[in-house]
């Protein structure tokens, strides 16, 4: 995480022997715990990894700051009253004051429908050739949950030669890659939600299109969780804290979790979405909590099916699409004649958001500077 050069000109620090306070010249303040400060000293971090070097049980169970120093430049100096002294950047304090809630990740933005070309797009040698391209779709990526490449060549695995560039490949029992040869129509849904863990993120690559139909649809699922939570708090609270089960056998594997429909994180925010009518066992639901269940589960289909919600796109030879399979829900109307091919993959989302955060690096402008 990095702050903004004019975010860090400090207009004072001073310090008392349980906490360190620091003016921002933005009119802003923090406020650090001298022992937080003690256990983050970057003298006690790897400084290529930033992993932590000692243990708690190695700090004084109180530390008390003795003063603080604004130098050397953009840092500033602590010195503790058992003799330790930290230098700290003021870049990394300013990133870490846990009252702006900052996050490593972008922060995901709802959207109703649109057309597909509202959302972030890239010629594919392009985005090869120019990282900070690659950096801004995939931070579009992060906070819309959906974007597109176009003429990516027409290979069988290409998909894998893109995936390369963004994270690491999930493979599952149907491959590293799988491949879709279908016209059938194919109600929205999220992927795999009979894995532990879910896939991350889902890449599609067309190699051939249907003659006609056979488009593909995206739905926010955290836009119509966050309708039901505002409209009907007991269905969202239902639908985050039911577990049901989702599962899927064939002649190879027998795969089954337990979890719930909605996901929130310790602050109450939207984390994920499971949809997916095909993969739910029997609820193992009685009597009152059977019947609200099945209003708050309706109350989300409703939702996703609703068309003024969709993004609906053709994808032609050559389109890629990324999307967050743990907050889009995506499905295809019918396509006619000759079969469409997409071919596909999954990335865990960690790799994704380390590729994002190694290209930003090396980024002069801000994230905040790009368009809304």
């Amino acid at each position: 995480m990095t702050a903004k050069t004019a975010d860090i000109d400090v207009a004072e620090a001073k310090c008392t022997p349980a906490e360190l306070t620091i003016s921002w010249q933005n009119a802003s303040y923090s406020v650090y715990s001298s022992l937080w400060l003690r256990d983050n000293d970057p003298a006690h971090r790897d400084p290529q990894t930033g992993q932590r070097l000692i243990s708690l049980v190695d700090l004084p169970l109180e530390p008390r700051l003795h003063s603080a120093e604004l130098w050397p430049p953009e840092h500033i100096t602590l010195r503790w009253e058992d003799g330790e002294t930290g230098v700290f950047s003021l870049h990394w304090l300013r990133a870490y004051d846990r009252s702006l809630r900052l996050s490593a990740r972008p922060t995901r933005l709802p959207w109703m429908g649109q057309p597909a070309n509202h959302f972030a797009w890239s010629a594919y040698p392009d985005w090869v050739s120019d990282p900070s391209i690659r950096e801004d779709w995939l931070y579009y990526v992060g906070r819309d949950g959906l974007a597109f490449l176009s003429d990516v060549p027409q290979q069988d695995a290409a998909v894998l030669q893109v995936a390369a560039q963004i994270g690491y490949v999930r493979e599952t029992n149907h491959g590293r890659i799988f491949d879709d040869r279908d016209n059938a129509a194919l109600p929205v849904h999220t992927d795999n939600s009979y894995r532990d863990p879910v896939p991350g993120f889902e890449l599609l690559h067309c190699l051939s299109a249907a003659d006609r139909g056979g488009e593909s649809i995206f739905v926010d699922g955290m836009a119509a969780a966050e309708r039901i939570r505002a409209h009907d708090a007991n269905a969202f609270s239902t639908l985050c804290q039911t577990p049901i089960l989702y599962c899927f056998q064939d002649a190879d594997v027998d795969l089954a979790v337990e979890r719930t429909m909605l996901e929130v994180d310790t602050r109450d925010q939207f984390r994920s979405i499971h949809y997916d009518d095909r993969s739910i066992a029997p609820l193992p639901l009685k009597g009152p909590l059977l019947k609200r269940y099945y209003a708050a589960y309706r109350q989300l289909a409703e939702l996703l099916c609703d068309p003024a919600r969709s993004v609906i796109y053709r994808l032609q030879p050559g389109d890629l699409v990324l999307f967050d399979n743990t907050r889009i829900v995506h499905g295809r109307t019918e396509g006619e004649g000759a079969l469409g091919h997409l071919q596909g993959c999954y990335l865990d989302a960690d790799g994704l958001y380390s590729s994002l955060a190694v290209l930003s690096r090396t980024r002069s402008s801000p994230h905040d500077d790009r368009k809304d």
